[in-house]
């Protein structure tokens, strides 16, 4: 009985350690740009932003995706977005503390805030 105690401890102890050594080489695949992508954004949700017109919250990071500058365009009446069609006036968007645009938007896909990078001459 104590043998076979002893040989499932054995067993269990080699698959934890298994496990450890596989964290350790390869934290890329827990901890990697997947992860990280998360906290680019925690700005937004820790900054208690409302949007200017409407004056609802921006949520937080799950609601928001970053657009790409070249999907972004600026217009008499407002930023274009690309890839949703629509023109969010100059007066409802809000400022990007990470030099990236982002949309954040309602579960049904309407926008809540549109967070806009400073201009640069």
């Amino acid at each position: 009985m104590m043998l076979d105690r002893l040989a499932s401890c054995q067993h269990h102890c080699g698959s934890v350690m298994t496990l450890a050594v596989l964290v350790a080489l390869f934290p890329g695949n827990w901890f990697g740009p997947d992860a990280r992508a998360h906290d680019d954004h925690d700005w937004i949700g820790r900054g208690g932003y409302r949007s200017p017109l409407t004056n609802e919250w921006c949520c937080g990071k799950e609601d928001c995706v970053v657009i790409p500058a070249d999907e972004v365009e600026p217009t008499a009446p407002g930023w274009w977005i690309k890839p949703t069609g629509e023109v969010v006036p100059y007066i409802d968007t809000l400022p990007s503390q990470d030099g990236r645009f982002w949309r954040c938007h309602q579960p049904n896909g309407m926008r809540r805030c549109f967070f806009v990078p400073p201009r640069t001459s």
